[in-house]
């Protein structure tokens, strides 16, 4: 589930209400569209309800760290994956509620701003080993942490902090948000040394969409990573706070009502284990064709959805199109129309790829322990738009046929 976060409009000041992955911001008072910037871990607090005798400035604020994505496992002749959503404290103190439990999805968050007064609490928990327990704890719950693991990656992950507000009244800590208390106040005695008043850095920050190349308006979908200038027919990705033009394709198609989708081809190389052609990929995973020469000459290219989907969908369809790779023509750049938003970016594009290679390799007993092995090095990403036909429930991409079901397509907006 997503959050929803209250805040100002960066142009009028108007009150807008976002949804946490919302890039795209535009305001209805002034009709003005600003690009979020992915600058970190956001900072969000629970609204607080302290009593009159309390002053803004007396409240403290206790980190918490929220993570949302899929992680995909590569366990003993297996591939496991699952949709996590979590809170956790970010600092150790047994004494503090371990979770924020529903606040965050039932309460409008707000984000943390320079002149939010009161005291932050730093995190002393380190963000990995949140990420990993929320691992251990999934692998716990489906029964498979006594087998080997060969693998593990957070793909389409959004981490942020949300602050849980507090206040200290005759020696007791309390909840701000519900005014109960939490136990002592001496709790926090030993985080003296990590508390800090808000910081400007910490602050949301956005850039115009006005393309760089042309001056004209970039055009997008709330959740879209990707904008496109429909004047000067080029796209651009944020980069280094600012545009940066993105290298991009468009796969023809016969069907004029081909909706396309977006995917990041990713050519790279491996270390250890070394595969270097589409042939060598061939061989490893075992795949039931011939390995003819031609096979050898094809540069090794992984074809990962530049779209969150659910993650058996997520790996269906990046396992089809990696293994017919080579019936998918050479495409163009040309005018972009019918197209579905990009909302995976490159880098967990990247993470996917050893994922994706166990899910494809059909003598699992003998390829799944040579994945430590490999390391993945000088990936490359160019996104290609690959025309899908619409059926009653399915997407088929037509040279291909590989199928993508429009549930999972849907499904994938919400992730």
């Amino acid at each position: 589930m997503d959050l929803t976060i209250e805040q100002s409009c960066p142009s009028c000041g108007a009150p807008i209400v976002l949804l946490e992955d919302d890039r795209l911001i535009r305001c209805a008072s002034c009709d003005v569209n600003n690009y979020r910037l992915e600058s970190g871990a956001a900072r969000y607090v629970l609204p607080s309800k302290y009593p009159d005798h309390i002053a803004p400035a007396q409240l403290f604020f206790i980190p918490y760290l929220r993570f949302k994505g899929t992680i995909f496992y590569v366990h003993e002749g297996e591939i496991g994956h699952k949709i996590v959503d979590a809170t956790r404290i970010g600092i150790e103190e047994e004494k503090l509620p371990a979770t924020l439990g529903l606040r965050p999805q039932a309460m409008k968050l707000i984000p943390v701003v320079a002149s939010v007064e009161g005291a932050f609490v730093g995190q002393t928990v380190a963000t990995k080993a949140a990420f990993t327990q929320a691992a251990m704890v999934t692998e716990l719950f489906d029964g498979k942490s006594d087998k080997t693991l060969y693998h593990r990656a957070f793909i389409g992950e959004t981490l942020s902090r949300i602050y849980q507000p507090c206040y200290l009244h005759e020696g007791i800590a309390y909840d701000a948000v519900v005014n109960k208390p939490l136990g002592s106040g001496r709790l926090l005695d030993r985080y003296q040394d990590k508390i800090s008043p808000s910081k400007v850095s910490w602050e949301p920050q956005f850039i115009s969409t006005i393309c760089p190349e042309c001056s004209g308006l970039l055009a997008g979908e709330r959740d879209s990573l990707v904008l496109h200038c429909r004047n000067c027919e080029s796209l651009w990705q944020e980069n280094g706070k600012k545009f940066q033009p993105l290298s991009w394709q468009v796969v023809e198609s016969d069907d004029r009502t081909a909706e396309y989708l977006p995917f990041w081809q990713i050519t790279f190389s491996t270390r250890g284990w070394v595969l270097q052609s589409f042939g060598d990929y061939l061989r490893f995973t075992n795949q039931p064709l011939v390995v003819a020469g031609r096979f050898d000459s094809i540069p090794l290219a992984f074809w990962i959805p530049a779209i969150k989907l659910n993650p058996k969908a997520f790996l269906q369809i990046s396992s089809q199109l990696t293994v017919s790779q080579w019936r998918i023509p050479s495409g163009s750049m040309r005018r972009l129309d019918n197209d579905h938003p990009v909302t995976l970016n490159q880098k967990e594009a990247v993470q996917a790829i050893k994922s994706v290679l166990a899910a494809t390799t059909l003598n699992k007993s003998k390829r799944l322990p040579l994945l430590p092995q490999m390391t993945i090095v000088d990936a490359r990403c160019q996104l290609i738009y690959l025309p899908f036909t619409k059926q009653p429930h399915d997407y088929v991409q037509e040279h291909t046929s590989a199928v993508l079901l429009a549930a999972a397509l849907r499904f994938g907006r919400k992730l």
